[in-house]
């Protein structure tokens, strides 16, 4: 009886991990708007540091997808996405992104074949997780649970991955 339960939350997370983190598109991010004053250029765009602590396994590359609005974060095209070698001992990206809003998406493709690794009832058998260290209730969490904002000059994430 306990196998029912399991089974319903399996298909509930069925279709959202088939749209958590797989297959995550390459899109360059959209070139920033042309100014006139390099003072507005430099404060419209920023910098952002992604850390990843507490990586069990340091072998393949974090798949990272960051989104800009809710309408893609449920199924549209990321802004950009990045792949991170893992190898390190706590590996780090910086993304040049423009002053704004976003939530990022993670996975840990620790066996190296570009997917999220899933078990037959469709969970996640590989890290994954979520900026804000935004909770999975039934499915991805909602882009405002994800979301932060990116200020003019440097900003950091830390994502942990469970």
């Amino acid at each position: 009886m306990r196998l029912l339960p399991l089974l319903a939350c399996a298909a509930l997370l069925a279709a959202p991990v088939a749209g958590l983190c797989q297959d995550i598109p390459v899109v360059p991010a959209p070139p920033a708007a042309a100014t006139t004053s390099a003072q507005t250029q430099a404060q419209a765009q920023a910098g952002l540091t992604l850390t990843f602590p507490g990586l069990k396994a340091h072998t393949g590359a974090l798949q990272v997808a960051v989104y800009d609005n809710a309408q893609a974060w449920k199924g549209g095209k990321a802004v950009t996405s990045v792949t991170v070698p893992a190898t390190e001992a706590e590996p780090s990206i910086r993304l040049d992104l423009p002053v704004g809003t976003y939530a990022l998406r993670v996975f840990h493709d620790v066996d190296g074949d570009g997917r999220l690794g899933t078990n037959p009832f469709g969970l996640p058998v590989e890290p994954y997780g979520f900026s804000n260290d935004a909770k999975v209730n039934m499915g991805p969490p909602s882009f405002e649970a994800a979301a932060f904002t990116v200020a003019p000059g440097e900003n950091a994430q830390a994502l942990n991955l469970r």
